[in-house]
């Protein structure tokens, strides 16, 4: 019963005990923190990875693509069985879109061009679900320009709205607005399509409705410059900019014409499989039936190895964080160790008094230990505590400290993120709390045992 009588009365009287609970405490706290919104960045980016990304993908390894695609995907479906839920083909190249914007004024941008059959790219991915329109509303896979919005986009629309329809000029104005504005359709990338100003909204420099221009190098042993007008139906916005920044989605057999001159080529084919499938085998598999047929002509890749030294990029900065903050409960451990001796030294005549009626050597190594136990379930405790609520309501502090700054803490245009994204893993708040304890635990181990083989006739006659 002295033990705790003694490991409570250590902890009210002395002061500076209360600051090693702290450190503890704010270790701990700041690696929860860290860990969740951590945790919360790369499961977010993952999930958006993995969306605006197929499961699998079939690559070719030459320039121009390939022409049986029917029949690798065939091959794909006998070889992978029920594995595999969709399929999609699409080509891919680089360009340059120059947008024509409603100033007269016009602006170049490098881009990634991608041919799609927006039904089928639908299947493959969450590309349905990141279709917008100027307003943020929904709207679906698609390509097509819309009569209302070519009668809309023009000039010669305004003048057949104008007009009685019995007039002879109305079919004229009809047909001139449908001349006016380009007939295919694309589908741009939000960032590329808009201009952001910190603090302000995103201003669209290429609305819907408006001619853009791609220009395109043809897969001709000498390429030469292909260009084609197009009219922005909706935009894409996947949250994550390295894609919104430069995807431009047209369709495929219009893609197949400007740079193949028709060929009905493809570059990749993307695959969704069915959930509960192991991926890396799927794409170990096609790549060994594949490779058997055509030789060195195809790469398959899971969206994780496509994006792996980003996905690694951030399991390693975690981990340095983790090992950097690790340090701070560390240093609160050197506190308690220094703490610890000095009390050692302080109460040597106490600690004489005490074995002399009849302490155990193992009942005085027990009060230390006790006492570090102490101070690391009430700073982990307390750490626990506010890093929980800390995570819990992170949006509303970062809110408050903007307003207080002046400053937006959190800029959605850099990250992506409506708000910022947290997720507790019980497991990574577990270790932490435990490790902070053994931490604690461990730096009274010293300071307990030189107490513990304190001589009491000699402890009694210390001055």
């Amino acid at each position: 019963m002295y033990k705790y009588m003694l490991c409570w009365r250590y902890l009210r009287t002395r002061k500076i005990a209360l600051a090693s609970a702290i450190s503890v405490m704010l270790g701990v706290a700041t690696m929860i923190v860290v860990n969740s919104v951590m945790a919360g960045f790369a499961e977010k980016m993952r999930s958006r990875l993995k969306g605006v990304l197929s499961d699998v993908t079939i690559e070719a390894n030459n320039f121009e693509g390939f022409g049986d695609s029917e029949e690798v995907m065939e091959l794909a479906r006998r070889v992978a069985g029920d594995k595999i839920q969709a399929m999609s083909p699409t080509l891919e190249t680089i360009g340059i879109m120059t947008i024509l914007t409603p100033g007269g004024q016009k602006i170049d941008r490098e881009v990634h061009i991608i041919g799609i059959v927006p039904e089928d790219r639908a299947k493959t991915g969450d590309f349905a679900e990141y279709l917008i329109d100027q307003q943020g509303k929904k709207i679906p896979p698609s390509l097509e320009v819309p009569e209302e919005l070519r009668l809309s986009s023009s000039s010669a629309g305004e003048m057949m709205k104008q007009t009685d329809p019995k007039s002879p000029f109305y079919k004229y104005y009809r047909e001139q607005a449908f001349k006016d504005i380009p007939a295919d359709g694309t589908l741009l990338g939000y960032a590329l399509a808009t201009h952001h100003i910190p603090g302000d909204k995103d201003y669209f420099i290429a609305p819907i409705g408006s001619k853009v221009i791609v220009t395109l190098p043809s897969a001709e042993n000498v390429p030469t410059a292909k260009q084609d007008e197009f009219t922005v139906v909706g935009y894409s916005k996947s949250g994550m900019s390295e894609y919104d920044a430069t995807q431009v989605f047209i369709k495929l057999d219009r893609l197949q014409l400007l740079r193949l001159g028709g060929e009905k080529k493809v570059s990749h084919i993307q695959i969704r499989a069915k959930p509960g499938v192991d991926l890396e085998e799927l794409s170990k598999t096609l790549q060994l039936s594949l490779s058997k047929v055509w030789p060195l002509h195809f790469r398959v890749s899971t969206w994780e190895q496509k994006q792996g030294t980003l996905l690694a990029a951030v399991a390693l900065e975690q981990g340095i964080l983790n090992i950097l903050l690790f340090l701070i409960i560390a240093v609160a451990g050197f506190g308690i160790l220094a703490i610890f001796s000095m009390i050692v030294v302080e109460k040597t005549r106490d600690i004489g008094v005490l074995k002399a009626l009849g302490a155990s050597t193992g009942g005085v190594r027990s009060i230390f230990l006790g006492y570090g136990l102490t101070l690391g379930l009430v700073g982990s405790g307390f750490g626990l505590l506010f890093g929980l609520t800390f995570v819990a309501k992170i949006n509303e502090i970062e809110r408050w400290l903007s307003k207080v700054t002046g400053r937006k803490v959190f800029d959605d245009a850099i990250y992506y993120f409506d708000s910022i994204p947290t997720l507790v893993d019980p497991f990574t708040v577990a270790w932490i709390v435990v490790g902070a304890l053994i931490i604690a635990v461990g730096a009274s181990v010293i300071p307990a045992q030189r107490a513990a083989k304190l001589n009491p006739v000699k402890a009694l006659r210390f001055e």
